[in-house]
């Protein structure tokens, strides 16, 4: 009897937007569903539930999920499943412009925070576009040597500039007790 509606399977394939295949027919109502021919009573048997479009079968995706997983790990990239050379994999130039991005940043961050002067900055820049530092971790180790140096550099400028004012000074009292001492013996000569 189910080999009858052949028919029926077509029009409501065509009702549904699906394959003959995937049309259900309730086995109990297979008498009703053969004297139907017209589209509107197969219309009216979809309605009632009598013709039910079958749910598609899905492949699952645990295994997938799960490999992915692992992947994200680092297994399953040895050699043997490598195709693609090492710079087509994971490409050197995108690898400098993250190491560049990461550079330029924390720069542009102690420059803000007023960490870095505008001369030491621009230095800075310059240094980490010309592949000095290797990574973010070098790059701070070098400015905060390059800070320590500056420190010393303005104690170093502090004392020399408190020895050439002691110089002054001490020059200023010799010259002073020098004439005090040629006016005391041209007073004596004149008396």
């Amino acid at each position: 009897q189910m080999s009858n509606t052949k028919l029926q399977k077509r029009i409501a394939s065509i009702l549904l937007h699906c394959g003959k295949r995937k049309i259900w027919i309730d086995p109990n109502e297979s008498k009703n569903v053969l004297f139907t021919d017209s589209r509107n009573s197969i219309k009216k048997l979809i309605k009632d539930g009598f013709i039910i479009k079958k749910k598609e079968k899905n492949h699952s995706r645990f295994r997938l999920a799960a490999r992915k997983e692992e992947i994200k790990k680092g297994r399953h990239k040895g050699l043997g499943n490598r195709k693609g050379r090492k710079n087509a994999r994971y490409s050197l130039k995108s690898i400098w412009i993250i190491r560049i991005r990461v550079m330029r940043n924390l720069l542009r961050k102690y420059r803000n925070s007023l960490k870095l002067n505008k001369h030491l900055y621009r230095n800075l820049y310059l240094k980490s576009k010309g592949n000095v530092f290797k990574n973010k971790k070098v790059l701070i180790e070098f400015i905060h040597k390059a800070k320590n140096e500056e420190k010393r550099k303005e104690e170093y400028l502090e004392k020399f500039e408190m020895m050439r004012k002691k110089k002054k000074i001490d020059i200023q009292k010799k010259k002073s007790s020098f004439n005090y001492k040629m006016n005391e013996i041209v007073s004596d000569i004149i008396n």
